[in-house]
Formats: C-alpha cells, sequence, structure tokens
C-alpha cells in the first residue's frame, strides 16, 4: 500500500519534468534522481531506515537534467517502483527506467537502459536468489506475490472468497492467513484489519474485517499519516484503527517528518558504525575460536582406538590387575618384553576399569562422527561474518541487515526471560508469497516441531537421504502450495540439511499427517507416506532474504 501510495504521488509530482538520466549513490546507502528546479528526489536504501524525500540537488550533481520523466509506477502487491525516462541527450530519446526495490532487507536501486532493461548502474551488486543485479546482466523483478485481490475482481466474488478462506481459519490465525493471502495486506496492516475477527467467530467480524480491507484495497478515502509507533513515527498512505496517527498533508512531507525526527536523536554514525564493526569482528573471532577448539577435539578423538586398547589389555590380564591401584603394568597383547602402563580408578574392580575405559572410546567415537558437522557449520559462520565485515569495510559499505540482527542479540544462546515465554523449537522464515516456514533446530526440536508446532494438514518437508532439519510450511489448503512458495521452503530444507553444499538436492514432501514416529526411534527419525519430491539448489542467499525481519512496518 505504501508503495502504491507513493508511486501515484510521484507520478503526479514529477511527471514531465526533466531529471539526470541516472544516479548518485552514496556511502549511507542512498540513491539521488537529480531533477531541474534545483531539486533532487533521494531515497534512503539503509537497514534502520527507509523513506523517500524531495531535496535540494547536491551542489556536485554534475551533469545537466537532460532526460525527462514520463511516470512513475507500481506493479499491483508489489514492494517495486519504477521512474520511466526518456534520455534526451541520447539518439532516438534512448529509454532508462529507475529501479527501486523496496523489499524489507533487500532494498536496492539501480538504471537500466534500453528495450532489454539492462543494468547500467546499481547500488549494491549481488545475487537475488536467480536473479542477478549487477552491472550488464538483464533486470528482472522480483517474482510477483500472486496474492488474492491485486487484479480486477468483485466485490461480490471478493467477499465470498473472504468469507470463505477465512471461515474455515480460527480468529487466531487470521491475521497471518490475510498476509499470505490477500493483496495489500502487511504485517503492520494485518491486525488492524481483521479487528474484532482476529479474536472471535462470527458473520459480522468477518464482514466488518472484509470491508476494512476492500477500502484499504481500492484505497478509498486514503490520505497520509504519520502512524505513532513505539519505535518512532511511521509514514504510511491512510489511517490503521488501533494505531494514534496524526495526518500529513502528503506522504513525502509524513517521510520528511520521519526522516528529521531520527536525525534529531543524538547519534553519532561514524561511532556506530564502529561499535557494529567492533561486534561483528567479535563474532567473528568466536567462530574462528571455535573452529581451532573442534579441530583440536576432532585430533583428540582419534586417541579412542587407544583407549578401547587400554580396555582390552585389563580384560586379558584380570589375573595381574591389583584391586584398589591406580595403575598396572601389563604385558603388551602383541607379545615380547614390553610393557605397557594403564592408569585405573582405586574404586572400580578391574572388569570395571575395562568397561570404563571401553566407555571413554565411544564417547570419543561419539564425538567424531559429529565434530566433522559442527566444524562445517562453525565455518560457515566464520565465512559469512568474513563475508559481512568485507562489504561493510568496502568504501560505501554497511553491514547486511542479518548481521544487524544478529548483533542486536547476545552472542550464545541467552537465557529466555520469565515474560519472553517458552523457547521455540524452531527458526522462523516467511516466503516470497507470505508463507510461514519454520525450521526445525535440532534432532529433538525436529521432533517438537513436527509433532507439536505443525497443524496435521500443513505441508512437512525433508532433504532425501540425508540428516537434515524438518520443515513445515504453513500452508493447509488442500490444493498443492504456491510453486514458489514450495521451492523456496524446500530450498531452506536443502540449506538445513547435509545436502547443503550439493549442487541440486532432492527435497521430499508430503502433509503433515503422513508423517508418523515409530515406538523407539532415535529423536528426529519418522517414517513418511505420499512423497512428492521437488529439486532445488541450496542457495545461502535465499535463507538471508527469508529470515524474518523485524522492520515490518518499512515501506
Amino acid at each position: 500500500m505504501l508503495v502504491r501510495a507513493l508511486a501515484s504521488e510521484l507520478d503526479e509530482r514529477l511527471r514531465g519534468r526533466s531529471a539526470r538520466p541516472s544516479l548518485l549513490f552514496a556511502p549511507d546507502l542512498s540513491a539521488t534522481l537529480v531533477l531541474d528546479r534545483g531539486e533532487a528526489l533521494r531515497f534512503d536504501l539503509h537497514p534502520t531506515r527507509g523513506w523517500a524525500r524531495i531535496v535540494s540537488a547536491p551542489d556536485d550533481s554534475g551533469d545537466e537534467a537532460d532526460a525527462r520523466i514520463l511516470g512513475v509506477s507500481a506493479p499491483p502487491d508489489e514492494r517495486v517502483l519504477f521512474v520511466e525516462l526518456a534520455d534526451l541527450a541520447s539518439f532516438g530519446s534512448t529509454r532508462r527506467r529507475v529501479v527501486v526495490e523496496l523489499h524489507t532487507n533487500q532494498w536496492n536501486a539501480l538504471v537500466t537502459a534500453g528495450g532489454d532493461d539492462r543494468i547500467v548502474s546499481v547500488l549494491r551488486g549481488r545475487d537475488a536468489g536467480d536473479r542477478t543485479l549487477r552491472i550488464g546482466a538483464r533486470y528482472r523483478p522480483p517474482p510477483p506475490s500472486h496474492r488474492y485481490g491485486a487484479g480486477d475482481e468483485t466485490r461480490e466474488d471478493a467477499w465470498d472468497v473472504w468469507r470463505t478462506l477465512m471461515g474455515r481459519t480460527t480468529p487466531a490465525e487470521r491475521p497471518g492467513a490475510a498476509l499470505r493471502t490477500f493483496a495489500w495486506v502487511s504485517p503492520l496492516s494485518a491486525a488492524p484489519v481483521l479487528g474484532d475477527a482476529a479474536r472471535t467467530e462470527g458473520e459480522v467480524e468477518l464482514e466488518g474485517a472484509f470491508e476494512r480491507w476492500w477500502t484499504l484495497r481500492t484505497g478509498e478515502g486514503e490520505h497520509p499519516v504519520l502512524l505513532e509507533r513505539k519505535r518512532g513515527l511511521q509514514p504510511f498512505s491512510t489511517p490503521l484503527p488501533g494505531i494514534p496517527s496524526r495526518p500529513a498533508a502528503s506522504l513525502l512531507d509524513a517521510m520528511e517528518a520521519a526522516a528529521s525526527e531520527a536525525a534529531a536523536e543524538p547519534a553519532d554514525e561514524g561511532r556506530e558504525r564502529e561499535r557494529l564493526l567492533r561486534g561483528a569482528r567479535r563474532r567473528l573471532a568466536a567462530a574462528e575460536g571455535r573452529v581451532r577448539s573442534l579441530y583440536r577435539e576432532l585430533e583428540a578423538a582419534g586417541g579412542a582406538e587407544g583407549m578401547r586398547r587400554f580396555g582390552d589389555l585389563i580384560l586379558a590380564h584380570l589375573h595381574l590387575v591389583p584391586a584398589g591401584a591406580s595403575v598396572a603394568r601389563l604385558p603388551d597383547l602383541e607379545g615380547g618384553q614390553t610393557e605397557i602402563e594403564v592408569e585405573l580408578d582405586p574404586k572400580l574392580r578391574p572388569h570395571q576399569n575395562a568397561e570404563a575405559w571401553y566407555e571413554k572410546a565411544r564417547r570419543l567415537e561419539r564425538a567424531e562422527e559429529r565434530i566433522p558437522e559442527l566444524i562445517e557449520a562453525a565455518e560457515a559462520e566464520a565465512a559469512r561474518w568474513r563475508a559481512a565485515i568485507g562489504e561493510a569495510e568496502a568504501e560505501g559499505g554497511a553491514l547486511p541487515g542479518w548481521a544487524l540482527r544478529a548483533l542486536e542479540r547476545p552472542s550464545g544462546r541467552p537465557a529466555p526471560k520469565a515474560d519472553e515465554g517458552p523457547r521455540l523449537p524452531y527458526r522462523l522464515f516467511r516466503t516470497s508469497g507470505g508463507l510461514e516456514v519454520r525450521v526445525g533446530r535440532s534432532s529433538r526440536d525436529n521432533d517438537l516441531l513436527t509433532f507439536g508446532h505443525a497443524a496435521p494438514g500443513e505441508v512437512w518437508m525433508h532433504a532425501r537421504s540425508v540428516p537434515g532439519s524438518h520443515v513445515v510450511l504453513r500452508w493447509t489448503d488442500p490444493a498443492a502450495p504456491p510453486a514458489r512458495d514450495l521451492e523456496e521452503a524446500a530450498t531452506l530444507a536443502a540449506l538445513f540439511s547435509k545436502a547443503r553444499t550439493s549442487g541440486v538436492v532432492p527435497v521430499d514432501w508430503t502433509r503433515r499427517k503422513y508423517v508418523r514416529k515409530l515406538r523407539g526411534a532415535p529423536p528426529g527419525s519418522v517414517v513418511v507416506q505420499q512423497v512428492k519430491t521437488v529439486f532445488v539448489e541450496p542457495d545461502p542467499a535465499v535463507e538471508a532474504r527469508l529470515r524474518e525481519d523485524p522492520l515490518e512496518g518499512a515501506p
């Protein structure tokens, strides 16, 4: 909604004006389109702020504004804004397009040229899933959300769909269902739209919620406001029930007010940047230290064979082991005159000392099986922090959003506070279509997720034939989930498995009700029926893109 309203306001204010046919990028992650009349359109695309403003043109803006703005638009129910330009200085009035992607934690800005939309400049060159956002590549917009209500649906048809889908969903689940299914609903507006329908059953409550959604969908009576939220002012296209707000003359004015409030807060960006970098370096050092420690454990685990040998020596020479002794010198089993000194626990009988050495060997062998996987995870964590620091230390760089979120939490596993509730056995993600994905944290957590935090009709996934996390895609419709959401959830299943380094991974999926636990089976081990398979590439960028982001109110 916010992007739709912003595109409409910018189109009204900028259509027909002259502009420079390129963007100015700054180290603070802003992108500026220089306009005529000494003005500029500035987009702030930092992870902790996001707004568009009309500002004074930079003194060093350089070239003349020799392009004409043909229009500003946004695809229905998408977080992408397009500024269409005609480059009058080029032969034949070359078409140019400024693209601003406003997906939370994936904000970016770029310029394309020509009929094939080749990227000629970009704020943050990167690979976004199967899209390449780099100079010279052909620009491909993010896949559409395909939520209901973004087309030309009639009011009567929309009410039938709303009543049917919401009517078979419990009140507590309705905000999530609305977010996944219906266009123009965001994490910010879902609860206000549902209102009483999120707490009680009833046709009247459902109809009231539908009326609020339909009004948002059509944009009837929209007028910009500043929502007064705990973390500060939030520009929005219309008031939301239950959230205090104050009117604004325009959306751009609302964004200017939010920017002014943020600038008024005492902060030293240089010191804050250094503080974040120090925190990132500490996380890197901790990960590297864990790698070294695990390699030492792995080296020590190689001593299991020697411990088993001590047990064999004791059993072979029980008659030579004195009771209550702390050490015994026993003949080598390989013969000759060599004697081997074996440490003993004086409190144990000789055969119990043998079993104690065997148990030590078994523990080391179990560790030897587990440590390589832990080393791989620790090395991946170190590589992730190393890349984040490199990105931040580059000219104009900043720590990626996942690193900023991680630094907000203490390292290690913090003890839950009394008011935080129990620890969840899963990591939380959300697909591009808004569907919630739950990924088990460990073998025991897999059992808790599958049999305690998943409904029978929800989609269950697991990478085929390898150890890995159980994954639940929260989709209960009898029809198959949308292909894109299914593929993204399957990619998470591949990433959180031992097949994460493979090129292509088969991921099996079924409904949760077809997953069974056999009596006595080890944690995480299940039997699955009616399985289908999807093949995916375990792209780490997908994990970063789908991870739940606290900046839910951003445009």
